[in-house]
Formats: structure tokens, C-alpha cells, sequence
């Protein structure tokens, strides 16, 4: 067995052994929009059974699986740019509580820093390395399984979005005089890729590489309070870990669902095409277990709330805004709906 075959070999092992969430495949599985009776099909010839994706957020496949997961969304979308299309869904949000790093850093350098670091987590077989020197802010991706090149196409694509997401969302605007090039072949669809990606790019490089301007490094990140989504991931994941890791009620499932993303940016609608169902279908599970979505996203506001005015010294109108409320008064005003009294007097309580 020559050297490269030795290396092919354990390539493939290394698939067997790197874990990743199941959450990445239902948002394969959003993108093609499938429903519950579907799902099966996304699967196939992965081992998996469909019911997986319908259990717990904690769920891990193979990076094998995973790789064959994503060759069958490729055949099922029936379009060519579907690596384009699924990258466009990676935002920092989407990949769970932990994405708040990124999206609380103090400038772009610490943001990329952030997901460096925060990718191998979720994404075991990926490793970003982020460099600066005089000219370019540089993220590069380096893939630690054999993949065929189909798969390895969508994982580039999905590289590359994920970090013009993270720098604009920095940046608040879209990235100017940035470079990418990718590590495989020109693809007969390439005119497309100016519809997602906001930067000159080329093909048939040694390296997957997004190049941006230095000068871009330290601009001071547009978000809110890096203090406050800190303690927000502190507070969403210690709730996670109390959750069942499986046999979870629908109002269960509702709860997790919710917690994986900024409080406010999530409707029933939402969690009913994060769950595969309609929204009607929702609505008729959770009347069987005498709950719905407004009183399940009561019930966690107001344990959230409490825990923050409990556990931290920000004010109430930054708490408001941590639970998405726009408007302190409407966050008082629900406040004393759950307590009988406001948030400060609750405070002086404690």
C-alpha cells in the first residue's frame, strides 16, 4: 500500500468516528422542504432511521452518513447550486446557542477567532485557521476526511457562506475588496455563484481560502452586548442539559427548538418547518398535551427572565432586549402578568 493509499484508508476511518449534530440535516432537509413522510428518502442508505431527526437536538450521525445525506439532497433538489443554497442557511444562529460567540465578538478578527475555534465542536472533520498579515484577514478551510468531490463542492460552498455571513453580520453591511478561491474545480453552474457570494472568486486553488482586507480586522462588531449573549449561552445551555435526551414530548421538542436561537426570532411557524409539520399539525399535537406555542414561549420567557434578573447585573431594558423585546414597557407590562409585580421590585426581593 503506497503512502497516499495509507492516508486514503484512514481518511475514510476518521468518517466512521467524527460526530456532528443532527441539526445540520434539518436544515437539509428544510432546504429541500421536505415533511415528516419524506424524510426517509434524505436517509437513505445512511442507516439512519427517519425518526432520529424527530427525537432531540443532540442527535449526532457519522461524518459518513453525513457525507452521504448530502449527496442524496444534491440528487432530490434536481439543482446544481444546492451547496450555494444550503450555505446561504448557515448563519451563526443556526448553530445553536454556542453561535452567540460569534455573533457577540468584539470585531471581525475575534469573530473568525470565535468560529475557528467554535467549528471543530459542532463540525468535528472541518479545521478553519484565520490569519492576518499586512494585506488579508485570512480564513482557510482544511477538510480531515476523504470525500468525493460532489460532497467536498458542497462543504467549500458552505465554508464560504458561512464566513461572508459572519463577517457582514459584523460588519452590518456586505463585505468590499475580499477574494475567495476554492480548492475544487470550476463547476458548469459558476455563473451562479455571483448570486450568493459577494467577492471575486476562482477555482482550482491548493487551498480553500477567503480573503479579506486587513484594514477589516478590528472593526468593532454592530451588535448588541457581548456581556449579555455571553450570559444568555450560559443560561440557554445549563437549560439544555436538564432537558430528556430522548422520548421528548412535542412540548419538549418546542422548548429545544426554541432555546437554539436568539429569543423573539423564532414563530410556530418557524418550529413547525424546523419539526417537518405544518403549522395546523403543531397546533393539534400540542392541544393533546394541553399546551400551545404562546404558552410554551410564556412559560420560558418568564423563567428566563427571572434567572437573568437573578444572575446578572444588567438592566431591565437590556434584559428586555436579550428576551426580544423591543419595548421595555411591553416586558414589564408581561412581567407583572407572570409575577404580579414589576422587574425591579422583583430584583430588590432577591
Amino acid at each position: 500500500m503506497t503512502g497516499k493509499e495509507a492516508q486514503e484508508v484512514d481518511l475514510n476511518h476518521r468518517s466512521d468516528q467524527y460526530l456532528v449534530p443532527c441539526a445540520y440535516i434539518r436544515i437539509v432537509a428544510r432546504e429541500l422542504g421536505l415533511q415528516e413522510r419524506d424524510l426517509h428518502k434524505l436517509l437513505t442508505g445512511s442507516g439512519i432511521p427517519a425518526n432520529t431527526l424527530l427525537v432531540t437536538e443532540d442527535t449526532t450521525v457519522s461524518a459518513k452518513q453525513l457525507m452521504q445525506i448530502l449527496s442524496n439532497a444534491q440528487g432530490m433538489s434536481g439543482e446544481p447550486d444546492f451547496g450555494l443554497r444550503l450555505g446561504q442557511q448557515l448563519l451563526p444562529s443556526t448553530h445553536g446557542p454556542m453561535g452567540n460567540l460569534v455573533l457577540s465578538s468584539s470585531n471581525v478578527m475575534t469573530s473568525l477567532e470565535s468560529f475557528a475555534d467554535f467549528l471543530p465542536v459542532r463540525l468535528p472533520f472541518s479545521n478553519v485557521q484565520i490569519t492576518l498579515d499586512e494585506q488579508w484577514l485570512c480564513s482557510t478551510l482544511t477538510l480531515k476526511i476523504a470525500a468525493e468531490p460532489l460532497v467536498k463542492r458542497i462543504f467549500h460552498e458552505c465554508f464560504a457562506l458561512m464566513i461572508q455571513s459572519i463577517v457582514e453580520s459584523v460588519l452590518g453591511r456586505k463585505i468590499l475588496g475580499a477574494h475567495i478561491t476554492f480548492a475544487h474545480d470550476k463547476p458548469h453552474y459558476h455563473q451562479q455563484y455571483s448570486e450568493y457570494l459577494h467577492s471575486p472568486i476562482e477555482f482550482s486553488g491548493d487551498k480553500c481560502t477567503f480573503l479579506i482586507p486587513a484594514e477589516v480586522a478590528n472593526t468593532p462588531n454592530t451588535s448588541g452586548s457581548t456581556e449579555a449573549y455571553a450570559l444568555a449561552q450560559k443560561i440557554c445551555m445549563g437549560i439544555l442539559k436538564q432537558m430528556p435526551e430522548s422520548n421528548l414530548s412535542t412540548a419538549d421538542r418546542v422548548r429545544r427548538l426554541l432555546l437554539s436561537s436568539p429569543m423573539g426570532s423564532q414563530t410556530a411557524s418557524d418550529i413547525a418547518r424546523a419539526m417537518f409539520i405544518t403549522k395546523r399539525t403543531l397546533q393539534r399535537r400540542l392541544d393533546r398535551e394541553d399546551t400551545s406555542y404562546r404558552d410554551i414561549t410564556e412559560k420560558l420567557l418568564s423563567e428566563l427572565a427571572i434567572r437573568h434578573l437573578g444572575e446578572s447585573a444588567h438592566t431591565v431594558e437590556s434584559i428586555a432586549v436579550l428576551l426580544g423585546y423591543f419595548d421595555t414597557a411591553a416586558f414589564r407590562k408581561a412581567f407583572r402578568r407572570w409575577y404580579d409585580q414589576s422587574p425591579a421590585d422583583y430584583r430588590r426581593g432577591l
